[in-house]
């Protein structure tokens, strides 16, 4: 009996010769021999999270943190559909899972039997690819299938663009295999080795005549991952390059970070509008920039991205070259001084910099206590973007958070690294991503910028032994969906009911359950007295709950929005 759990035992043994040094596991029966396999691997550390919705999204913030694929585990049924939000984030945001499903026996499916639903490509596009392990695991084929179809996942989750796979596992009783069941002595693996693509030289002269010929250049750096060689070259190009928040290119130092302010400003736009646009990296966050693209479009417009679907989000793609950013930049540093000297003068980047420029001097005066006696989350969120210590890893819950954090954005000087969910835009696993992220880099201080709504909702990403002492939440706590009353949803009548849903809580019973500091500020000056001491290691995990007026928030930002229209006009 003990070789019919072999071949299950064997999948994490495979698993590490592929790099795989940590594994997500949620309790249930039918999944049994994969837990204790994962579970007696000396070298996988494993992690159990009860709540599979918030396991998967702290599996992708643990994936995202450490750049290599991680392992996800659950029973059959529901469990599994549980996954699918944090499976779609993980495929639009390119991270890389392993997803093994347990299942029924194929004959038992339909048939009313219990924890059974429909599971062979549940999550239908979300995933790079989908592999049905054989169910009968006696035979030695069955060994050969599983060694190769686990090799074959492992693999395509983590060749570019990296994404979800799901390995499907049915498996019959009994599920608790003797204690004694070991992983067998050595398993065959199937390595996967790629180079760099190189464009060959003829391909790059008409790149550099292209290049030459457009005098009103503009980069644009969609969602990515702090790349420090990548931020060196773009220093040195004298081209303006837009970096949103979650872009991760705050540190070039006249990278362009108050577009989404300035491009308010239909009537700037003409003299903004590129002849060539350059992009890279995911999704963009500033929706002024999308509307300004999509009405301004270049004649003109490359993105930089080695391999995978290239989406056409401005609607003026002209050309996707295949290289690294990085190898893409050096090149053009590379053979274009001489052009870049010239170009330093032009009135196009002037324009991008004077704009810039007035918009950080306007943050400065309109956010500052004095001039500003209304407590806002704007300025609360401003306060706290300040007085990030540098190597902070920054974690922004969607919704207003992130909003508030792009108008803001860093300075030059922070050594910040900031994510986001920014792959569907959800706020369903904003709490467990970022635990996901403090559990993997334990050495780093992490901090989570979250709006109530997104709090209370994965409160579950905290209902276990693992929470990490170096977690910091920032709460923005207006009592309900704040953002529905600055869209079109506002207007309505029915707004505070149906859409803004106004709730009473505040976090202080939760924190107190999940063993959390907490601390509650009502002001500017209480926020600023209490973040030094927010900032500081600790023994536990901390919540700072900022509880404001929604009608004052409404308020400063509207009013802001005002004088960034009205500013030297």
């Amino acid at each position: 009996m003990a070789y019919a759990f072999q071949p299950t035992f064997d999948i994490p043994e495979i698993c590490y010769q592929h790099g795989i040094t940590k594994a997500v596991l949620c309790p249930g029966s039918r999944s049994a021999p994969l837990t204790l396999a994962f579970a007696r691997h000396k070298h996988i550390e494993t992690f159990l999270f009860s709540d599979e919705r918030s396991a998967a999204f702290i599996a992708l913030g643990m994936a995202q943190s450490l750049g290599e694929t991680v392992v996800l585990v659950c029973t059959s049924g529901t469990a599994a559909y549980n996954f699918a939000p944090a499976v779609a984030e993980a495929f639009f945001q390119k991270i890389p899972l392993l997803i093994l499903t347990a299942d029924r026996p194929p004959e038992w499916i339909a048939q009313q039997d219990g924890q059974t639903i429909f599971q062979q490509n549940l999550y239908g596009k979300h995933v790079k690819a989908f592999f049905q392990l054989p169910t009968e695991q006696t035979h030695p084929d069955a060994m050969w299938q599983i060694e190769r179809q686990v090799s074959e996942a492992l693999n395509l989750a983590a060749s570019y663009p990296p994404a979800p796979v799901h390995l499907n596992v049915p498996l019959r009783e009994p599920f608790y295999p003797k204690s004694q069941t070991k992983p067998a002595k050595q398993v065959r693996i199937i390595e996967e080795w790629s180079g760099e693509r190189v464009l060959p030289e003829a391909l790059w002269n008409e790149l550099y005549a292209l290049w030459n010929d457009a005098s009103r250049k503009l980069i644009v750096a969609g969602q990515g991952a702090k790349d420090a060689a990548l931020l060196e070259v773009l220093n040195q190009i004298e081209v303006p390059l837009v970096n949103d928040i979650i872009g991760n290119c705050h540190q070039v130092k006249k990278a362009i970070r108050y577009h989404d302010a300035f491009l308010m400003a239909e009537q700037e736009w003409a003299e903004l509008k590129p002849d060539l646009l350059i992009t890279f990296g995911g999704s963009v966050l500033s929706k002024n920039l999308k509307r300004f693209l999509r009405k301004m479009r270049p004649a003109a417009h490359w993105h930089i991205q080695a391999e995978g679907e290239v989406a056409d989000v401005f609607q003026s793609l002209t050309r996707i070259i295949r290289l690294t950013p990085l190898a893409f930049f050096e090149k053009v540093l590379a053979k274009q001084r001489k052009f870049a000297e010239t170009y330093r003068n032009s009135f196009f980047l002037d324009n991008w910099y004077a704009l810039n420029a007035e918009i950080a001097d306007l943050n400065t005066r309109y956010l500052d206590p004095a001039h500003q006696p209304l407590f806002s989350e704007f300025s609360a969120v401003k306060t706290l973007l300040a007085a990030l210590p540098n190597t902070t890893v920054l974690h922004l819950g969607n919704s207003m958070p992130v909003r508030y954090a792009n108008f803001i954005n860093l300075d030059p000087t922070q050594e910040v690294e900031v994510f986001a969910n920014r792959g569907t835009s959800g706020i369903d696993g904003c709490n467990s991503t970022a635990l996901g992220h403090a559990l993997a880099a334990p050495d780093r201080l992490h901090v989570l910028l979250i709006g109530d709504v997104s709090f209370f909702y994965d409160r579950n990403a905290f209902w276990h032994e693992h929470l990490p002492k170096n977690l910091r939440l920032l709460v923005l706590n207006n009592h309900g969906s704040g953002i529905f009353k600055l869209v079109e949803a506002g207007a309505q009548p029915e707004c505070d009911n149906f859409f803004v849903g106004k709730q009473p809580l505040n976090a202080k019973k939760a924190a107190k359950e999940y063993g959390f500091e907490y601390e509650r500020v009502k002001t500017e000056a209480e926020l600023a007295e209490a973040l030094p001491d927010f900032f500081k290691k600790s023994k536990v995990p901390k919540i700072l709950e900022v509880e404001v007026a929604l009608e004052d928030s409404l308020q400063v930002f509207q009013d802001y929005k005002k004088a960034v229209l009205t500013i030297n006009r």
